[in-house]
């Protein structure tokens, strides 16, 4: 029953998240200038070869990759990457007037760029408009009416427990807080149960930075004010806070060795690994790898999503991060390339994309969605149900076109500050400083 209540609940935040973005040109038309009728899945061009370049968890089986070219014709060269290194290959692709692949990953964070920049052909006339109706977060891909990817995932950050090491600690409570999460892990550690609890990434990338805007969501607060002012600088803001506690965790040898140089899929295999018992700032298209015993020495144990702890114990959201697949305006072959992301938004392969241990993207599509939850295939579907209606867009006003280089710069400070290099106060009025420079050169 509580599966049947989930796929009401979420199509409800859907369609409100859908709405939302119904008032801008995303509806499509009959064709494109390339000819191409939107949605159409045929053989038009058939002998064509489009390359894609995506993640691994985007890596589609070639068994199904081989059913799209004996269906349409299209040959597939699938290319996957780390995350961080796709958007410097696009980012040198483009600087090099090079189109990087036919079809490539668009992160939310890059959206600002790319449309800044007219690397992305908008895809408003190229997908079928049953696919815009259904889609969850098309609206963080719109900017300016023009939809730069179809988002092939939904996700946000969360925390992912191992309950049968918490209750080995004779811990009965997941912690709320940042002081229990300490406290939970202090137990953990003493106890001899996992020598390093807490997995959160401190590498200079990504992974670090949108992890310490999570744990700024989870206790009310904002990176910045409407106008771009930072909020994070006050010792009493939610941002100055994270950074002690995240502080406080690497100093007190609560995190594995070798911290600052992680990644965060590298923390998701600790936690798969068993090394970690608290993924602090994780999300929920792991699960499905966590609990498969193929992929993890923990798929037996008793794991559990959990809303992210906020400062207070009265924690107060979280933020997507949903990821899509665009078209480089530079592509030759865009029709087969809409062509090809149509296909992927079939039930099929959401469904595969979703299932696949290598994979466990949770699906963008509402009928989807529907579907898993009345076959109880949602795995932790009561937790997501809980967090979903406090996920919300981290930038109220949309990801600045300087948001690359902001994160970069937040992700350097952070592990500056947590090393001891400098103190919080120095690292947050410094990347204040940075912002404004920011603001004030941003076209």
């Amino acid at each position: 029953m509580k599966r049947k209540v989930l796929g009401v609940a979420i199509g409800s935040l859907v369609m409100v998240g859908t709405v939302s973005a119904c008032g801008s040109s995303a509806t499509t038309t009959p064709s494109t200038g390339t000819g191409y009728k939107a949605g159409a899945i045929n053989r038009q061009y058939a002998g064509t070869t489009i390359t894609v370049l995506l993640p691994p968890y985007g890596a589609m089986p070639p068994s199904q990759l081989a059913k799209f070219t004996k269906e349409t014709g299209i040959k597939v060269n699938l290319e996957t990457l780390a995350w961080a290194d796709i958007h410097d290959k696009i980012v040198t692709a483009e600087a090099a007037h090079i189109a990087p692949a036919d079809v490539t990953e668009v992160d939310w964070s890059w959206v600002g760029q790319f449309s800044q920049a007219g690397w992305y052909t908008p895809l408003n006339h190229y997908i079928a408009p049953k696919y815009l109706t259904n889609a969850i977060n098309r609206d963080v891909f719109t900017i300016n009416n023009k939809l730069l990817a179809m988002p092939y995932n939904f996700g946000f950050k969360e925390t992912t427990i191992n309950w049968t090491d918490f209750h080995k600690a004779g811990i009965t409570k997941a912690p709320t807080t940042w002081a229990q999460v300490l406290e939970d892990a202090k137990i953990l550690k003493a106890k001899g149960i996992v020598q390093y609890p807490v997995g959160f990434p401190l590498s200079i990338g990504e992974s670090n930075s949108t992890n310490w805007y999570a744990l700024i969501k989870s206790a009310g607060g904002n990176l910045f004010n409407a106008q771009w002012v930072p909020e994070f600088t006050s010792p009493k803001s939610p941002g100055y806070q994270a950074l002690v506690f995240e502080k406080q965790l690497y100093q007190d040898g609560l995190m594995p060795p070798g911290t600052v140089s992680l990644h965060n899929a590298q923390v998701q295999s600790l936690f798969a690994s068993g090394q970690i018992a608290i993924a602090l700032t994780s999300g929920p298209l792991f699960m499905s790898s966590f609990k498969n015993p193929a992929t993890s020495k923990v798929a037996n144990d008793t794991l559990q999503i959990i809303p992210l702890p906020g400062n207070d114990g009265h924690r107060t959201g979280t933020f997507g991060l949903p990821e899509g697949l665009g078209i480089p305006e530079l592509s030759t072959h865009k029709g087969a390339a809409a062509e090809f992301i149509n296909w992927w938004m079939e039930k099929p392969q959401l469904l595969l994309s979703y299932t696949d241990p290598n994979m466990g993207n949770p699906p963008p599509q509402l009928d989807v969605l529907n579907q898993l939850s009345q076959e109880n295939k949602i795995e932790d579907g009561a937790e997501i149900m809980a967090i979903l209606p406090t996920v919300k867009p981290l930038f109220a006003q949309g990801t600045p076109v300087w948001y690359p280089q902001f994160s970069t710069d937040a992700a350097t400070m952070i592990q500056s500050v947590v090393e001891g290099h400098e103190s919080v106060q120095a690292g947050v009025n410094s990347l204040a400083s940075q912002v404004k420079q920011m603001v004030q050169s941003a076209p």
